[in-house]
């Protein structure tokens, strides 16, 4: 029987994610290019240079460095970048020639070749032809693929789309002599100074501060990093530069520090910058309206809202008076520490952590198995511990989550910012209510005693809980225990919310920017298998493979051996398969 088109379709696309991540795991076994082992060992001398230069530090050495670094990165962000790749602005021949020359010092290549490569990722940005596309993980994104030239020729083509460049005899001669450039100013720096150290940690800075792709969070955002913007000289406005692409300026806003700008707009005011490409309003209108690049989300709501400026109500003050001495006493265990206490602290947060992913999560919100009423409470109460609230509440607000996920109305959307999806949204519960209305999601709670009972005394069990603490361990134990275990507790369910809707990798299409970041595993509980999770909600296990660690899975597991877990529900190989890119 012939395969209909659809079926054809889908099988040929699993198979290219199947050759994606062939060739993904083939990334060290495999034929390395002259060029590629140039790159690679200029990359890692380059970072062996930054760890000797603590043991040949001196203050000449460092002003140097900082020296080196703002001409190199200026370089790659001024010219490389707006002048060349985009088309942002003009300038006379001989200083466009100088500041392409400064940005050799960034040790990024020529500017032929960094050209091409980025003029590519904007033509295919986020496909498989992207040349450092996040979907293949964050480490290739952020570094792999430079090793790895025939792949990008395989991906992209020829460098047909930097023909402007190529005509020009001084970028042709910059091409066929870019390292001896390097090794000559490398040397010059040595002859002069012994500055090879400094010249490493400048370096290596615009190395990992320029890719365009550090914490990219999904398939159709890019994101704002703030804190990068002085170290990348503006470049960190990623979502503002893909939204329009030609503008000179990538900060938009008055308070988005963009030194590259400043450099743009000082030339212009001299008469030597001419051409200077700036968003429209009526551009800038539209793309407002798209959400960025056309998503089909919602549109995110146009004005941040005033977080700390605003009337705040009882239970957010006791919410952010908990979590402010949860944190204080934390600080100040190392001022009141013992071993016991310590080890106590930890216990109590694998404890609490535990019941929370276990109870509330997989258990009550998702309904992913089935317990016994006299082991479903007790493991519903100790979570209570975990200072996160009672189950009404977090049960409600994580199906809110689920039913509106990356819209405006997700309760801790990553759309308004990381340290609104991290904490901040746990202190604004009228902003909550407004997002998602009455917490009508969780009847099945509310029509059992037990929870509803919870709900009313949430506060008078966690404060009989530190005093019992306090009474039998004194200070030790509640800053080791009360303070360290709920402060991991209360960061390692945030970063849920958090970095695994920013970094991390996508296993599954799920049309959202939830990702999996194996490193936070352990402290979670497993529960950082985040696009695993959003691509099969319901299921009890989210670390799908078996090299997936999943510590909640191996305990419902357990209860199911003794048959005390029931109705454990897990993705069938249909539901994977249509999940798959």
């Amino acid at each position: 029987m012939s395969m209909s088109s659809s079926e054809e379709n889908h099988r040929k696309t699993v198979e290219d994610k199947a050759e994606m991540g062939r060739r993904k795991r083939a990334i060290w076994e495999r034929k390395w290019k002259r060029l590629d082992i140039v790159k690679a060992f200029a990359s890692l001398f380059v970072h062996f240079l930054c760890l000797l230069a603590p043991f040949h530090f001196t203050w000449p050495a460092l002003r140097v460095a900082l020296v080196v670094y703002t001409v190199g990165g200026l370089g790659i962000t001024v010219s490389y970048h707006r002048n060349l790749a985009h088309r942002s602005f003009k300038v006379p021949k001989w200083l466009e020639y100088l500041f392409a020359y400064f940005g050799l010092l960034a040790i990024q290549g020529d500017p032929i070749d960094w050209v091409s490569t980025h003029r590519y990722h904007h033509q295919f940005t986020d496909s498989d032809r992207d040349p450092h596309s996040p979907n293949e993980g964050f480490w290739f994104s952020h570094l792999l693929w430079l090793f790895d030239t025939g792949y990008l020729v395989e991906k992209c083509g020829k460098k047909t789309n930097v023909e402007d460049l190529k005509r020009q005899w001084y970028y042709k001669f910059l091409q066929r002599t870019v390292l001896y450039h390097i090794l000559a100013f490398g040397f010059l720096l040595y002859y002069f100074g012994g500055y090879w150290g400094s010249n490493g940690a400048s370096c290596d800075l615009p190395h990992q501060l320029s890719l365009p792709y550090l914490g990219k969070p999904n398939l159709e955002d890019q994101r704002h990093f703030s804190w990068l913007s002085v170290f990348s000289f503006g470049e960190s406005w990623h979502n503002n530069h893909h939204a329009f692409e030609s503008s000179a300026r990538q900060g938009l806003e008055w308070w988005q520090i963009d030194i590259s700008w400043y450099i743009v707009r000082f030339l212009e005011i001299i008469g030597l910058a001419t051409d200077v490409k700036l968003p429209s309003e009526s551009q800038r209108r539209r793309m407002a309206l798209e959400n960025g690049s056309g998503s089909s989300r919602k549109a995110m709501r146009k004005e941040k809202r005033a977080y700390f400026f605003r009337k705040w109500t009882s239970v957010d003050l006791m919410r952010a008076l908990s979590v402010v001495a949860v944190h204080l006493l934390c600080v100040l265990a190392p001022f009141n520490y013992k071993w016991e206490a310590l080890l106590f602290g930890f216990i109590l947060a694998a404890v609490t952590n535990l019941s929370i992913t276990f109870s509330y999560h997989r258990n009550l919100t998702h309904k992913s198995f089935k317990l016994p009423k006299w082991l479903e409470y007790p493991f519903a109460y100790s979570a209570l511990f975990a200072l996160q609230g009672h189950p009404i509440d977090w049960v409600s607000t994580h199906r809110f989550h689920h039913q509106f996920t990356d819209s405006d109305r997700d309760p801790h959307s990553p759309i308004e910012g990381f340290w609104f999806s991290h904490v901040l949204w746990i202190f604004d519960t009228s902003y909550l209510r407004e997002k998602c209305g009455a917490r009508n999601n969780v009847m099945d709670l509310k029509q059992q005693w037990f929870y509803r009972f919870l709900q009313k005394t949430v506060g008078l069990h966690v404060m009989a809980f530190w005093t019992l603490v306090y009474i039998w361990g004194g200070l030790p134990y509640l800053t080791c225990g009360v303070g360290v275990g709920g402060a991991i507790g209360y960061h390692g369910t945030w970063l849920i919310n958090s970095a695994c809707h920013i970094l991390g990798s996508r296993a599954w299409n799920t049309k959202d920017t939830s990702r999996n970041i194996w490193w936070l595993a352990p402290v979670t509980m497993g529960e950082s298998w985040h696009n695993n999770h959003h691509a099969f909600e319901a299921s009890a296990r989210h670390g799908l493979e078996w090299y997936q660690l999943d510590i909640t899975w191996y305990l419902i597991r357990f209860f199911q051996a003794l048959s005390l877990a029931t109705d454990v529900k897990l993705p069938s190989e249909a539901q994977k398969r249509k999940m798959a890119f």
